[in-house]
């Protein structure tokens, strides 16, 4: 774990300044947990099973795996959170 720096306003933690490894891999958390909420949402519902021919008319070749699922179960996708690239 890296230091941290905080910065205060009128005596009380305003902000933190933190390590730039360390912020990414928070995003990285928070993304991982925003994607087993969604896991959790999706074992939740009911599983419907059908041939594979049927599933192929309505999703036609292109459309992305990951968000047929989602959408198929009914469940929200879960944001993606992408940190700006930094600048060289």
């Amino acid at each position: 774990m890296h230091e941290r720096d905080l910065i205060y306003r009128n005596g009380k933690p305003a902000a933190v300044i933190l390590d730039i490894a360390e912020y990414e891999e928070l995003l990285e958390r928070l993304e991982d947990a925003d994607d087993l909420r969604a896991l959790r949402e999706i074992r939740q519902q009911p599983l419907r099973f059908r041939k594979l021919a049927d599933f192929l008319k309505e999703y036609p070749k292109g459309d992305d795996p990951a968000s047929i699922l989602v959408r198929d179960a009914g469940v929200k996708a879960p944001r993606v959170r992408r940190s700006p690239r930094s600048r060289r």
